[in-house]
């Protein structure tokens, strides 16, 4: 089975270490060129087609998002390539696509493109890009994937989210009925960690903007904005507590 791929990295010496990886450990992967930035990548998807896209997220002052924004269907399986762990990975891993840190080590780079070629994997498709794009509006902005399609909401208008198994409940200040999200509270977690969130318990992450009280007690309870009384674990009292410092 062949599958033809494209790499776009502004480092030279990146494209070609992953050229030679994917030459010598996967000869199924015909590579049908490289782009140095963004503008040379759109051109080269464009013209070529490539059934996987290799894609370095930071490019100068463009990134990889800005190449998937100017392109239309048919998108490419995108496996993004980054040397940071910044913002832009977490909204990667939000929407549960594979990506690799460089410098590439050769067996994650084996499972991402075995992943890709039998289509068990986590890259990209076409269908989760946009949901991907929108997650990386800004930095104070979130899409969430609901069933009709995306819905981008302030980060500082969310009070708390909340478990329910594999699904989490986003609640709104401005909205009366929590938006149902296919996700578990966990993704959501490390996504909002250092965006002001806090964890209280197994079931309920919150936005320390919005507290209007907190009541003693062996973890206690804290009250939000909308009057939600919302328990704390004893685990996490101690992070609450240092999150209430810093309001």
């Amino acid at each position: 089975m062949t599958i033809t791929a494209a790499i776009v990295d502004d480092e030279a010496q990146s494209r070609e270490n992953l050229h030679d990886l994917l030459q010598r450990r996967h000869p199924g992967i015909q590579v049908l060129g490289m782009g140095h930035d963004v503008p040379s990548g759109i051109a080269l998807v464009r013209e070529l087609r490539p059934a996987l896209l290799f894609l370095d997220i930071e490019m100068g002052e463009m990134t990889g998002f800005d190449l998937l924004k100017a392109l239309t269907a048919p998108r490419p399986h995108v496996i993004f390539t980054t040397a940071h762990e910044g913002y832009a990975v977490k909204a990667i891993r939000f929407n549960a696509l594979d990506y690799l840190l460089k410098p590439i080590v050769p067996t994650e780079l084996d499972d991402a493109v075995n992943k890709a070629m039998t289509g068990s994997g986590r890259t990209a498709a076409p269908d989760n890009i946009p949901a991907l794009l929108g997650s990386v509006v800004s930095e104070r902005q979130m899409a969430l994937p609901v069933t009709d399609g995306l819905v981008v909401v302030q980060m500082d208008e969310m009070l708390y989210c909340k478990s329910d198994d594999n699904y989490t409940e986003v609640y709104m200040r401005t909205e009366k009925k929590p938006y149902v999200i296919s996700r578990p509270l966990s993704e959501f977690d490390a996504f909002l960690q250092h965006q002001g969130f806090v964890r209280i318990h197994q079931s309920y992450l919150i936005n320390r903007k919005h507290i209007k009280r907190y009541i003693k007690g062996e973890g206690g309870e804290v009250i939000m904005a909308n009057d939600a009384h919302l328990p704390v674990s004893r685990r996490q009292k101690a992070a609450l507590m240092e999150a209430l410092e810093r309001i």
